[in-house]
């Protein structure tokens, strides 16, 4: 008898929200290391959102690990910015403010002051931009501060300006990234990135981009073509085609965007042919009249009710028939009542003719 080993069973994939729910008990009962593996945990996945990591840095925080603290903020700062709520008595009404607030009381505590007040007043000036600062934030530093950033934006744009041009996208959208951590509202800085992820075919993030333009300059036409090439690149040429008749409303002479709409409304019109063509009922036919064959195959004799189609399996010839193309090509073999009658005839006849020569032979002998 054969014996086998067992094997071991595989471990059940993790489910993200009872992980979740497990941190919060923890956070609940002042358990921050067991919170912090928990979220450790979800941190290990392909992180989609910024909240996990966040809440590591806050467990970070409670724990005075600060230089783990400023990495996962750091991190959180490379998404979209979002609003959250629960944060408001710490004046944060946004992930990135959350952030810089974790960041600035970690350099406190690490005693980087200068890093501290510049982190401080990075989040003030979000929520100044935003109109949700508290009357005592609005003070003239925070002004100055915001002011600043955006000319740190400007100056990290022309950086990646320069290395677009260069055709070197990977560096070009870092910098550009690099300006939307000092100014998430410029919507040229997000166009800009969303060009560079789509020179480098990264769409779901590109197209992030593309909406966060359009949301903050909703009639600026740019956005929308981007949202609509994305969308094509994608095949989704049904929403690219709306999104384009959109841009195209808002601006009827571009011609950039007309020439893409005319692609885009080619492919849905030849798509939407096909499945038509597909879907449309065979002819009914008369009571006792013969269903005609198919174009491109031989006729079939009504005499031979066993006849079936023959396909050429060794043929992977490409064929095509009105700009349709299908590989292999089926063909039928036409045998009739006619033809086997004829054939066996032929055969009889030689048969009596052998069977003559035979005797004769035999007779003569």
């Amino acid at each position: 008898m054969f014996s086998f080993a067992k094997k071991e069973p595989e471990a059940p994939p993790i489910d993200p929200t009872q992980v979740l729910a497990e941190a919060q008990e923890c956070l609940k009962e002042s358990d921050f290391d067991g919170a912090l593996e928990k979220f450790d945990l979800l941190c290990s996945l392909t992180v989609q959102s910024p909240l996990p990591l966040l809440s590591r840095a806050t467990c970070r925080l409670q724990l005075k690990r600060y230089e783990g603290v400023l990495e996962d903020c750091e991190k959180v700062l490379k998404f979209l910015n979002s609003d959250i709520e629960g944060h408001t008595e710490e004046g944060c009404t946004t992930v990135h403010s959350l952030a810089l607030l974790r960041m600035a009381k970690a350099h406190k505590e690490l005693g980087n002051l200068d890093s501290a007040k510049s982190s401080l007043m990075r989040k003030n000036a979000i929520e100044h931009r935003l109109g949700r600062d508290r009357v005592d934030d609005a003070d003239e530093d925070t002004d100055n501060m915001a002011e600043k950033e955006q000319q740190t934006a400007e100056e990290w744009k022309e950086k990646g300006n320069v290395e677009y041009k260069k055709e070197n996208w990977t560096l070009a959208l870092e910098y550009y990234k690099n300006g939307l951590g000092y100014d998430m509202y410029n919507a040229k800085l997000h166009s800009n990135t969303c060009m560079s992820l789509v020179k480098l075919k990264r769409w779901s993030q590109a197209l992030k981009h593309a909406d966060q333009c359009i949301a903050l300059e909703p009639t600026w036409v740019k956005g929308y073509y981007m949202k609509g090439l994305i969308l094509s690149s994608e095949s989704k040429i049904e929403q690219a085609r709306d999104v384009l008749r959109q841009a195209a409303q808002m601006e009827p002479a571009n011609a950039q965007i007309k020439a893409l709409l005319e692609e885009v409304t080619a492919r849905v019109d030849y798509v939407e042919s096909r499945l038509r063509r597909r879907k449309a009922p065979k002819e009914e036919k008369e009571p006792g009249e013969q269903q005609q064959p198919d174009q491109g195959q031989a006729a079939e004799d009504s005499g031979n009710d066993d006849e079936r189609p023959v396909e050429d399996v060794d043929s992977d010839e490409e064929y095509c028939e009105d700009g349709s193309c299908r590989t292999p090509r089926k063909i039928k073999l036409k045998v009739t009542r006619a033809d086997i009658l004829s054939t066996a005839m032929e055969l009889a006849a030689a048969a009596a003719g052998v069977a003559v020569v035979w005797w004769f032979v035999t007779s003569s002998g």
